[in-house]
């Protein structure tokens, strides 16, 4: 089975729910598969992980009483419609930062033509612990677990493991997002002026997105970046890969590991630091190489760069690894 007739015999299985609450249940089952084939496996592989649709919908109609969403606008209320409880938590002013927290959580965030900013979340009795509040424009919304999560791939196909947060396309202000265990995907934001962008034990995804000033940190794991704009971008990841695709961050761009592969392709930037100990630093540089001050060096590989240090060149280009070669070109 292929996971559009997965997801179309479940959404007919839940016709009649709300249409809302039917789009995040798909949309939460394809960012199950998405994370599954990522790691390696197949479509047929994560669906054969999976219940029925049948059997999965259901648990929904046993079990789900659908997300606890907490938003930023004008008032604030709590309803109940049967067994679905919807807490809203609504801002009495405009939003200029937001700040999510999380522990043993995947984060995603989406955007949307308009609205006020959400978080879709479902906590466990007893297990959960959220806490939240607005104050003078700061939306905050950090996450506990009072036990302990033994983590591994099958964790994917627990609801309770992912937080979705919502922004309208024309966020301007800043957001910071931080997981333990967890990975972060954020696509589609028009104007951010600040990110900062933390996973502990969690790949992070930034994509197609224009961010003035962005900082993204993962301890163990990759950093995917690409198609973003801005001034400076600071990627760093302890132990892993990271990848870095058409951006443009014309102040400075830094991508710096421990142990793991350094990979730009079609960068451009006046300041540019490729930089790990265990790994091969490779990329394209859009630009003309004769405008840059070049400091590169490898102990243990080949290295297609020249040092190059004159007053007049006001671009610079830091390319370092211990035991890896350098393959960095230049393209007009």
């Amino acid at each position: 089975m292929k996971k559009e007739e997965y997801l179309k015999k479940l959404k007919y299985h839940l016709i009649d729910m709300p249409v809302e609450d039917l789009a995040q249940i798909e949309d939460f089952y394809e960012e199950l598969i998405y994370d599954g084939i990522e790691q390696g496996y197949t479509e047929e592989e994560i669906l054969e992980r999976f219940e029925s649709p049948e059997e999965v919908a259901r648990k929904i109609r046993a079990e789900y009483g659908g997300l606890v969403v907490y938003t930023a606008k004008a008032g604030s209320r709590e309803k109940t419609d049967g067994k679905e409880k919807t807490k809203e938590y609504e801002a009495s002013e405009l939003i200029h930062t937001v700040k999510v927290e999380t522990e043993n959580l995947r984060i995603r965030v989406k955007t949307v033509e308009e609205g006020p900013v959400r978080v879709y979340f479902k906590p466990r009795e007893g297990q959960d612990i959220v806490t939240f509040e607005e104050k003078e424009g700061v939306f905050s919304f950090r996450h506990e677990m009072k036990g302990i999560l033994h983590l591994n791939w099958l964790n994917l196909f627990l609801d309770f493991n992912i937080l979705v947060l919502e922004l309208p396309m024309n966020f301007a202000g800043n957001l910071y997002l931080k997981t333990t265990n967890g990975s972060i995907k954020v696509s589609g934001l028009g104007s951010l002026s600040q990110g900062e962008i933390l996973s502990n034990n969690g790949k992070i995804r930034v994509e197609n997105s224009q961010i003035e000033k962005l900082l993204v940190k993962s301890n163990n794991a990759r950093i995917d970046v690409s198609n973003v704009l801005g001034v400076c971008l600071d990627a760093s990841a302890g132990n892993g890969l990271i990848s870095v695709r058409e951006c443009r961050f014309t102040e400075q761009l830094s991508l710096q590991t421990q142990n793991g592969a350094v990979n730009g392709r079609n960068l451009i930037s006046d300041h540019i630091v490729m930089q790990t100990c265990n790994g091969i630093v490779s990329g394209t540089i859009i630009g003309n190489k004769e405008d840059y001050n070049i400091d590169s060096t490898t102990r243990n590989g080949f290295n297609n760069l020249d040092n190059v240090c004159d007053a007049s060149r006001h671009k610079s280009l830091r390319a370092k690894t211990h035991n890896g070669r350098i393959q960095i070109d230049f393209a007009m």
